[in-house]
């Protein structure tokens, strides 16, 4: 036990001095923040040149959550699990990512529950103030003893009323995945490497991501989708949507399985599989090749 927040107090400080770094200013209303970055990096980028959702998702990182106040940065006992994220990308983004765009990412309370706050982050261009993406982040409030959500006190639920006071509160869309006959899916199994663990010593959520991808990218190169053939990276991602629901470690196996959707081939669905219970479901919908015919 005093082993454990030992570590989680030394991991928090260390995630402190790391979001020190970056110049942040907080909105005016007091709510949420923003930083400049300049520039993607070449690994941003995919083998067909467009931006990949899990850079993306680790761009949106660089607000630095961690300067908004969130439930457990000064108790070493309690932590902030992601349970969901919506993202939304326009065509804006795949036309403008490059290496030298300058761009702004915000950050704002959405809302708050019982036991869980959702932010909402967005990405524009610096120069005309153009939204390229947006993302809901909703972090529940857990236990490192129990692993079991734990509800706001009092004085946390005062502090988000201050937060958003003033601000209208945002609603991330809800995700529920649709029922399958798994036995029809495509499915690949894959093992989880050290490298792809938090600091909580699970898989981050952004390697979910990269897990649906190759699945994607299987799936599309054996010819199992009607739509999406070929190589996945051809292909770029319009609205996504994930529910975290369990946690996996280093050298589990893992399943992963897609279908899509029947009334819109574009729309793809993916559930990951540990020791026969669902840990992840995510939807990925793709813009039609059509929309980017004039790049």
């Amino acid at each position: 036990m005093a082993e454990h927040q030992g570590r989680a107090s030394e991991r928090n400080e260390r995630w402190k001095a790391i979001s020190s770094s970056l110049p942040i200013t907080q909105n005016e209303n007091g709510n949420g923040y923003f930083t400049i970055l300049h520039g993607f990096r070449y690994d941003d980028f995919n083998r067909k040149g467009w931006m990949n959702l899990t850079s993306l998702s680790r761009t949106f990182d660089s607000t630095a959550i961690y300067r908004l106040p969130i439930f457990g940065d000064s108790n070493p006992s309690l932590g902030h699990f992601v349970a969901g994220m919506s993202y939304q990308i326009t065509k804006e983004l795949y036309k403008m990512a490059n290496l030298n765009i300058k761009i702004a990412l915000r950050l704002r309370l959405a809302n708050f529950g019982k036991s869980s706050i959702v932010l909402y982050h967005i990405l524009e261009d610096a120069s005309s103030g153009k939204i390229l993406a947006s993302m809901f982040r909703t972090l529940v409030k857990v236990s490192m003893d129990t692993r079991r959500p734990e509800p706001l006190v009092p004085e946390e639920r005062r502090h988000y009323e201050v937060l958003l006071s003033g601000s209208e509160e945002l609603a991330a869309p809800r995700f529920r995945l649709p029922s399958v006959d798994r036995a029809e899916c495509f499915s690949c199994e894959l093992v989880v490497r050290n490298i792809e663990l938090d600091s909580y010593h699970h898989v981050n959520y952004s390697m979910y991501l990269e897990y649906s991808t190759e699945c994607a990218a299987q799936a599309a190169a054996s010819g199992y989708y009607s739509k999406l053939k070929g190589d996945i990276c051809a292909f770029c991602v319009k609205k996504a949507s994930t529910s975290h629901l369990r946690e996996a470690r280093a050298g589990e196996k893992l399943t992963v399985i897609t279908w899509e959707e029947p009334a819109d081939p574009y729309v793809l669905y993916f559930i990951v599989v540990n020791k026969d219970t669902d840990i992840f479901h995510a939807m990925f919908e793709y813009y039609q090749p059509v929309e980017f015919s004039n790049l």
